[in-house]
């Protein structure tokens, strides 16, 4: 029998280290959140096997109470990280109502940890090593691009590289060696000490370079120039951004990089080109041009190359949208109409031929827009007075307003997973840019600006809108996050989590995993100068600050199970509150400090208890179920979550409120997806919380609703997991962590 050991399970073309927790493809770390890549182990390591729902909830959430939803979830991460589709699956197959199959090929690699002796794990006369230490330098290299420092591998590791022993050949980038025992040893024990040295050096470097950088603002400024630059549309790689200006005189078609780099003229008619569209694989480019005389559409490759006209009327045509696979351009027109302000909704093929009319209304219909899937067509519609956004199927039928809205709603644009629309409006006064969902639902102001924000276009991934605006004196192109005022405390390649902010509104704490295990970091309010609190083996996290801002609460498991803990702000006279074996957790202070509301594991449920700031007088307040409790800011109130009476895996979470002293529960919230981690406004008005968005809760959005539960109110729409809202102490902002770039960071966006 072999002693435990460190695996790598190679599934082309992918490479992960069970041990290690990390998931690479072609040398590169594949980001996955952490609960994600516990799945994915467990998924891997019973390859070809139904693993059970319930066993994967057990084991991957074993000391939380968590509704199927979040398996959900991770399984959609893991299949949009390995590229993989449920209808036909190449990795993770579903078995309904039962659980999940991992169904590629796996390869195993068992590196012993005794000996430094490497063998495969099924028994073989010679060792087969995956090149251990490429992999070993892995996670340097990505800590390379995120710390932006420029590092060399050792130079023994690098010579060790250039010298193989027996090439067997290359397999999904990964070279396969064959080596004697003796020379595994040294080669293992050494790649291990280089490997080890250069992560520690460049953590160093990233941490030092993290902590003197400036914090990321979302709002991003791609032109600057005295012309006009307008109708940005991102290219379908999310390389490229298209947009009109008439920087040269008329109005031309300009190519930029997403970054505003290397600008190029794809254009250079007589008379004016807009309008630009990009065909679905990226090749083409749709436009509007009045070069014969009047508007027409025109098609051209997307360097400019082979520009053809292929609208041919004597009415006005405008507006070119690609359908999804490429094959038809909807467009409107106010041929055949007697107005000329009678715009009307056309489909045609690309070539021009197949027209066929969609609308016919004596009012203005206008700048249509595909659904991702094809079936629909988002589009504007002055027939009820104003301008609003309407859907329709992609045949004509079922034309509905999304909008309903006196001010004016135009240039609507799909997100690209179908689940949203991106539109601007004047219904706050002047033109900002908007979120809605595709079923005008849940709306989300994302611009906040006295200037002009106008004609948003989506990025490819979801995160970020290009658009038009003249906060400068005149129009150019920016980007924004699609959570609009967003700022980036934290950058570290490990995952910073649950922040909390001081009292004073001059800190924030927060827990991190930079060094190993989850420990509790301070720093101040805009991301400098974090501090490391706790220093144990153990997982310290979910920090919460004492009124008077001298003692913080936390949460570790350094006693083999998770229990409540006090220090001095600090980080200095750290003892133990609560000694109960099942579970305590998710402390929150009482506004006047002599209290600590907490989560505690009774009975095999949650159930939210009561105690001194000292740790005593233990009184347990629910009976039903309970957790993430918060106090409001008069001390009258504790929101809390809770599924119900019993912990139901159909049943999703709710944000529930009762009386301070455990009476008079009711629920506040009433999703179809788990609602969870309520926090108060500190005016007692509003309580924010994090939810569940989605068929299946793929991605967690952060929401506000009025504390007697109505008014409730988007306040981020990324497609993203984020979590733990804090509010500043003015109400003005509130502190999340977030995975939107590829691990877990601390955020902070205003809410006014």
């Amino acid at each position: 029998m072999h002693p435990t050991g460190h695996h790598l399970y190679e599934f082309e073309p992918f490479l992960l280290d069970a041990s290690g927790r990390i998931l690479t493809r072609g040398g590169k770390t594949v980001h996955v959140t952490p609960k994600a890549l516990e799945t994915l182990v467990m998924l891997v390591e019973n390859s070809g096997q139904v693993v059970e729902k319930e066993r994967l909830l057990n084991k991957v959430w074993a000391d939380s109470f968590v509704e199927e939803g979040s398996l959900s979830r991770n399984i959609h991460e893991l299949r949009r990280a390995l590229g993989d589709d449920s209808s036909q699956p190449r990795y993770i197959e579903t078995v309904p109502k039962r659980g999940y199959r991992f169904v590629a090929a796996v390869r195993e690699t068992e590196v012993l940890n005794d000996s430094n002796h490497l063998e495969p794990a099924e028994a073989a006369s010679t060792a087969t090593i995956i090149e251990k230490h490429t992999f070993a330098r892995i996670v340097t290299e990505e800590e390379e691009e995120e710390s932006k420092a420029t590092q060399q591998a050792p130079a023994a590791v690098s010579e060790f590289k250039a010298k193989p022993l027996l090439s067997s050949g290359s397999k999904s980038g990964w070279r396969m060696w064959k080596l004697s025992p003796a020379l595994l040893c040294t080669a293992v024990a050494l790649v291990g000490l280089f490997a080890l040295a250069a992560y520690l050096k460049v953590l160093r470097n990233a941490n030092e370079e993290a902590r003197s950088a400036p914090a990321t603002i979302s709002l991003q400024r791609l032109t600057n120039n005295p012309a006009i630059d307008e109708t940005p549309v991102w290219s379908p790689d999310g390389l490229k951004i298209a947009f009109a200006s008439n920087r040269d005189g008329k109005g031309k078609i300009y190519v930029m990089d997403a970054d505003g780099s290397n600008l190029k003229r794809v254009t250079n008619s007589v008379l004016d080109d807009k309008e630009p569209a990009w065909s679905p694989d990226g090749n083409r480019i749709a436009l509007t041009s009045n070069r014969d005389g009047n508007w027409e559409i025109y098609v051209m490759n997307a360097d400019g190359t082979n520009q053809v006209r292929v609208t041919r009327d004597v009415g006005e045509d405008h507006a070119p949208a690609w359908s999804p696979d490429g094959k038809k351009i909807a467009f409107c027109s106010n041929r055949n109409n007697s107005y000329s302000y009678n715009f009307d909704i056309y489909t045609m093929n690309v070539d021009g031929s197949g027209l066929v009319r969609l609308t016919d209304d004596p009012e203005y219909d206008a700048e249509p827009q595909w659904s991702p899937d094809g079936k629909r067509i988002a589009f504007i519609s002055a027939r009820d007075g104003n301008f609003e956004v309407y859907v329709m199927d992609a045949d004509g039928s079922n034309q509905t307003n999304l909008t309903n809205n006196p001010a004016g709603d135009e240039a609507p644009k799909w997100s690209r997973d179908g689940s949203q629309i991106a539109f601007c409006s004047s219904r706050d006064g002047n033109k900002e840019i908007y979120v809605m969902d595709a079923n005008g639902s849940i709306l989300k102001r994302v611009t906040n600006n006295p200037a002009m924000d106008v004609r948003p276009a989506w990025s490819p991934d979801g995160t970020r809108l290009v658009f038009q605006t003249d906060r400068d004196g005149n129009f150019e192109i920016y980007t924004t996050s699609v959570d609009g005022d967003l700022t980036r405390l934290t950058n570290e390649p490990a995952d910073d989590l649950l922040p909390a902010w001081s009292p004073d509104g001059t800190r924030i704490a927060f827990s991190s995993n930079r060094a190993g295990k989850q420990n509790i970091f301070i720093m101040k309010a805009d991301g400098r100068q974090p501090v490391e609190i706790t220093r144990t083996s153990a997982d310290d996290t979910e920090p919460a600050w004492s009124p008077d801002g001298k003692q913080i609460a936390f949460t570790s498991n350094r006693d083999s199970h998770k229990e409540v803990y006090l220090m001095n702000a600090d980080g200095s006279h750290q003892k133990r509150l609560t000694d109960y074996p099942p579970g305590n957790w998710q402390p929150a202070w009482s506004p006047d400090g002599r209290r600590i509301a907490f989560a505690r594991v009774k009975a095999g449920r949650a159930e939210i208890h009561l105690m001194n700031a000292d740790g005593g007088n233990v009184v347990q307040l629910t009976t039903s179920g309970g957790f993430h409790p918060s106090w409001s800011p008069d001390g009258k109130r504790i929101a809390y979550s809770n599924v119900g009476q019993k912990v139901n895996w159909g049943n999703p979470f709710q944000i529930f409120v009762m009386n301070a002293e455990g009476s008079h529960a009711s629920m506040l919230t009433n999703d179809p997806e788990s609602s969870v981690e309520p926090n108060w406004s500190p005016d007692g008005t509003k309580i924010f919380f994090r939810r569940g968005v989605g068929k299946l809760g793929e991605k967690i959005n952060l929401f506000e609703i009025g504390s007697h539960g109505k008014n409730l109110r988007t306040l981020t729409a990324a497609p993203a997991l984020d979590g733990s809202p804090s509010v500043s102490p003015d109400g003005s902002k509130i502190a999340f962590h977030s995975n939107r770039d590829g691990n877990y960071e601390i955020y902070v966006m205003n809410v006014r």
